[in-house]
């Protein structure tokens, strides 16, 4: 993810590399606060929102949470998400509020674990990991379930493109405890933008467009002239359908969920080129298995935005002459549209978001509940 042009690439990114050749070279709460967790329930984690986001290059944090009923809350810093020592606290705050911490050593990912008075702490840590050669790379974890439990941090990992890696944040990639890197990119993408891995991670081929034979599957011509039409929009919503019903793309999705359900497995990282399309649907796939809320799985997808601002905004700036920017920008960003194509798709096909996990990926209930152990922290709140 950076300015070397080509950035869309699995399909519609791969035709704009084609058309256009030069291409290559602190926080407030509720008003009413429940009682206080009973002891019954003390393995339920009482916060209903937390975050934590870089404020300075120095590695400067600002942590923000909101657990109502929950008493004081007490903040320690890691860098092993598992074993956050608890005798130095870097700050305290109300059972609704945040912190600033200050003098964290940068270029180190740190781990806060929020520990209230009454009920089970959560590990929390800035979802982005700020490495300029790879900008959309992104922990999924951090996102409250609809019963209460959250996503676990430090275990999934989605991104864009690792070939233009720099060697300092491939470096710092290594410090993840990556063990799987899966590629779900076409056999194009990977022969001229070949992965640079991260030592101790296994590469792993899960080509979703391998059965297209349109532009999802890298007819560059046909999506080259789609974009110059105006119809980039339109690709992109077709492209999102095809990752429900193409053979390929549920081989695909089901070997990555198959891969996460190992439990002598590591970290895992999954990336395309862009690492917003394919690797959106990937992730709202996890995250709803999950049982993170519908409108959480598509605040993440459309964070890419965001991530991809920068780099974006020099192809842009890049094929200027060539391409108009009405004409780009459909492809190159995401739209809520776009995964709403996917969601409404599983529907149509399947009937149910259930029914796509078993008929469509092959997952039984009791794999589901496997990866939910795995990768879910705290007990189910009581109703």
């Amino acid at each position: 993810m950076n300015n070397r042009g080509s950035t869309f690439r699995f399909a519609v990114a791969a035709s704009i590399a084609a058309a256009v050749p030069l291409l290559a070279g602190c926080a407030t709460g509720a008003t009413r606060a429940p009682a206080a967790i009973s002891e019954e329930q003390s393995g339920v984690i009482p916060f209903t929102s937390a975050s934590v986001n870089r404020v300075a290059d120095n590695g400067d944090a600002q942590i923000n949470w909101s657990a109502p009923g929950a008493g004081r809350v007490t903040v320690y810093a890691g860098h092993d998400p598992e074993q956050i020592a608890r005798d130095k606290p870097v700050g305290h705050g109300d059972a609704i509020g945040g912190i600033r911490v200050s003098g964290l050593m940068p270029g180190k990912r740190w781990f806060f674990a929020l520990v209230p008075e009454h009920g089970a702490p959560l590990v929390i840590a800035d979802r982005g990991l700020h490495l300029a050669t790879i900008p959309n790379l992104r922990d999924i974890g951090g996102y409250r379930t609809n019963d209460g439990r959250w996503v676990k941090m430090g275990m999934i990992y989605r991104s864009d493109q690792l070939d233009r890696l720099s060697d300092a944040d491939l470096a710092a990639m290594g410090g993840l405890g990556l063990t799987l890197v899966a590629d779900l990119r076409t056999e194009t993408e990977r022969q001229r933008e070949p992965d640079r891995v991260p030592a101790g991670a296994q590469p792993l081929v899960l080509d979703v467009a391998a059965d297209s034979t349109g532009s999802l599957g890298g007819d560059m011509k046909k999506a080259g002239a789609a974009i110059m039409a105006g119809k980039g929009a339109a690709l992109m919503v077709d492209a999102n359908r095809d990752f429900v019903t193409l053979s390929s793309a549920k081989a695909a999705y089901a070997g990555l969920l198959d891969r996460l359900d190992d439990p002598t497995a590591g970290g895992t990282l999954y990336h395309c080129t862009a690492g917003k399309d394919r690797t959106g649907w990937a992730t709202a796939v996890i995250l709803t298995l999950l049982g993170v809320p519908r409108e959480t799985v598509m605040a993440d997808y459309l964070a890419s935005n965001e991530y991809l601002r920068a780099k974006n905004e020099a192809t842009i700036t890049s094929v200027a002459k060539m391409m108009p920017r009405e004409k780009l920008e459909p492809v190159l960003g995401v739209r809520a549209e776009y995964i709403q194509a996917a969601f409404d798709e599983v529907e149509k096909s399947y009937g149910s978001f259930d029914a796509y996990l078993k008929d469509g990926l092959g997952l039984d209930g009791e794999e589901i509940n496997a990866l939910r152990t795995r990768y879910l922290t705290g007990e189910a709140a009581r109703r």
